[in-house]
């Protein structure tokens, strides 16, 4: 049904909710999972136990070569959940904070279903004010791609290490395909409803051998710079993809945009909350300097916000020192806080204000590094 997007924001998520899951338990095996996500073809699977409910995703399973051997415990994550009733604005909020790409959904205490940023844009093909929308407004770049003569195992490597699952693989600078998580764990891991004569259950699988030639596909889902959020919405779902590459006439990749860039218009209708802002060590002498010195930390941050949602607060503290005559000697501390990090950065000088310049330069800088720095590597299980 046609809708506005603010209708589609404050709408419930209960018709957008998919139910025909089942719940694992910490106890199952991998290769259950394994097995209902290939028959699925969903990207993550429901887990429940005593009042903890959560997911296990096909990026967990990339950090397995022995499902059949792999208890759940060891890969699931606990997400907490969301209610039926929760609007859409609320659902697509707590995923990117979370930074998962789906929740489970609990009704009188069972976890009845599992809603996911696929399903949300899905619901995004029903607004089409968005074809007015730009989708290179939220394409991610720069995009990690592979050569068409690299591993599979390199591919495996980076979406552990960087949290990505869908790598587009180029030849002499065009693109030719995509590798994706979905299509490393369904070539090389067994699930258990999948053994054969010759496959022992708990069988070792081979180290990921081949090329990503070898898995790709060889018709990724692709999208000129002109192309809307529409147009990008509606080709995820009609092609049934996790991923949509933007490139110019030569096949060069100028982006990507997966579901979590597409929640984008979606979080705009949150009314943005005042960060707060902290300043010790000015004088009430000093308003004119705390008024220019807020406004410069904030717009640091704001420029941070998409990267970093999550910010709660930032506190700054001075230091004043006078080695003699008249001048004074600061040293400022900003830490900027939020549930999961904190970042601490740190300037001093001669001039309050050139510090403080060179605070907000250091802090952009540091928050911009955090952006970028690859999950650590996790342990893969044997």
């Amino acid at each position: 049904m046609t809708k506005t997007l603010r209708e589609l924001v404050f709408s419930e998520i209960r018709d957008l909710v998919h139910r025909a899951i089942s719940v694992f338990k910490p106890d199952d095996m991998a290769s259950r999972v394994l097995g209902e996500l290939k028959e699925t073809r969903r990207y993550e699977a429901a887990v429940a136990t005593e009042g903890r409910v959560g997911l296990v995703t096909v990026r967990d399973l990339l950090g397995v070569s022995q499902p059949a051997r792999t208890r759940v415990e060891g890969i699931w994550k606990v997400t907490g959940s969301v209610s039926s009733r929760d609007l859409v604005i609320d659902a697509a909020e707590v995923m990117v904070r979370n930074n998962v790409r789906a929740m489970p959904v609990v009704e009188k205490g069972e976890v009845g279903g599992i809603i996911s940023q696929v399903d949300l844009i899905e619901a995004l093909c029903d607004v089409p004010a968005l074809s007015g929308t730009p989708a290179k407004e939220l394409m991610r770049r720069p995009v990690v791609s592979l050569d068409v003569s690299e591993k599979v195992a390199l591919a495996r490597r980076l979406m552990l290490e960087r949290g990505i699952s869908h790598i587009p693989v180029v030849e002499d600078g065009g693109l030719v395909g995509m590798v994706t998580a979905e299509s490393i764990v369904h070539t090389f891991l067994i699930p258990i409803s999948k053994t054969t004569t010759g496959h022992r259950v708990g069988e070792r699988v081979a180290r990921f051998p081949g090329l990503v030639s070898g898995i790709m596909d060889p018709h990724p889902f692709t999208v000129g710079p002109d192309a809307s959020i529409l147009d990008v919405a509606c080709g995820l779902r009609d092609q049934r993809k996790g991923a949509c590459i933007m490139t110019n006439e030569e096949k060069s990749i100028l982006g990507i945009l997966t579901p979590r860039e597409l929640m984008a218009p979606l979080l705009r209708f949150r009314e943005a909350e005042e960060l707060p802002i902290y300043i010790v060590g000015l004088s009430d002498e000093e308003f004119f300097e705390r008024g220019v010195a807020e406004e410069k930390v904030r717009r640091v941050v704001r420029r941070s916000l998409r990267s970093h949602p999550h910010i709660r607060e930032v506190s700054i503290r001075i230091k004043r020192s006078q080695t003699g005559g008249s001048r004074t000697r600061y040293e400022l501390t900003a830490r900027v806080l939020s549930p999961d990090e904190q970042v601490v950065v740190e300037a001093d000088g001669w001039g309050l204000t050139s510090v403080f310049d060179d605070l907000c330069n250091t802090l952009n800088k540091a928050l911009r590094k955090s952006k970028r720095e690859p999950e650590r590597r996790r342990r893969f299980r044997r």
